[in-house]
């Protein structure tokens, strides 16, 4: 549930750079605070059953990756011998956790994002300059979970049929294949149909003749302003940290990292600031609707 109301445009800034801090941040300390602030943002958002769905879809990705790095990749001079001869490296086994770790954050981020954002705000902000690519993302954007829902509906009315053929007690992997086809077949088609029909609507109503309005109105306030500023500030300083080696570690040749390093610096706690504003403001208004 949507708590905050910021303008969207606020909003894209602020998941963008968020997106761009964690593909540049390799640090432990960094990525786990960036983890928990995530984590509590989702449940703040109540996605609480969205967010463990997504952490079971990620852990045997995860394992996955830590698993097939060190095992494809030997870079690294810290060996580990596993069997005879056969060894992996600690730097490609570290650098496999931090990327599944980051690849998480990227994941939820994108989640909380989708929460924050609706369609309509993501209209609203680029139809006035770039009326045909927003639709396009728009409709993109739209037509995965789309998909899955008509996949899902399409799926019961397979297995009611499958369960009324009293003649097989049990499924074959054949048939299972083949009802699979059959699905994707039927809901290709139906999403064709239905954009045809989309698009004749839009046709008939005057899409693209007149210029681009939208139902939809947000004016700049004295909070975006505020929060715009605190963001910009700590990013700034984050990236002057990162210039000076602060929130990365180097992992190849050698992994150059110590738990016991102090960590607490203005780097650190800039980065701490980028992260709270959001929460502090869904936990703000959360209290207020409860």
């Amino acid at each position: 549930m949507k708590f905050t109301v910021l303008h969207p445009a606020v909003y894209m800034i602020y998941y963008l750079i968020l997106i761009i801090f964690a593909f540049l941040f390799n640090d432990p300390y960094y990525l786990i605070s960036f983890l928990m602030f995530i984590s509590i943002l989702i449940l703040l958002q109540g996605m609480g059953s969205e967010f463990m769905n997504l952490i079971k879809f990620f852990i045997p990705m995860s394992l996955l990756i830590i698993i097939l790095n060190p095992l494809v990749s030997h870079a690294g001079v810290t060996q580990i011998h596993i069997i005879g001869n056969f060894f992996i490296t600690l730097e490609a086994l570290v650098y496999g956790i931090l990327m599944s770790l980051s690849f998480l954050i990227i994941l939820l981020l994108f989640a909380s994002y989708n929460i924050a954002i609706s369609y309509q705000e993501m209209l609203y902000v680029f139809s006035k300059r770039f009326p045909n690519i927003s639709m396009i993302i728009i409709m993109a954007l739209r037509f995965i979970p789309l998909l899955n829902y008509r996949l899902s509906e399409l799926n019961k009315v397979f297995r009611i049929k499958t369960s009324l053929n009293i003649d097989e007690d049990e499924e074959k992997y054949v048939e299972k294949v083949k009802n699979a086809a059959k699905m994707l077949a039927v809901v290709v088609s139906w999403s064709l149909e239905e954009s045809m029909l989309t698009a004749k609507s839009m046709k008939a109503r005057g899409y693209g003749i007149a210029k681009r309005t939208s139902y939809l109105s947000f004016n700049f306030r004295k909070i975006d302003y505020y929060f715009i500023l605190v963001v910009l500030i700590s990013s700034v300083i984050c990236i002057i940290g990162l210039l000076q080696g602060q929130g990365r570690i180097e992992i190849y040749p050698q992994l150059e990292f110590s738990f016991y390093k102090n960590i607490l610096n203005i780097y650190y706690f800039s980065f701490l600031v980028l992260l709270l504003p959001i929460i502090y403001l869904e936990f703000k208004e959360r209290l207020l609707w409860h």
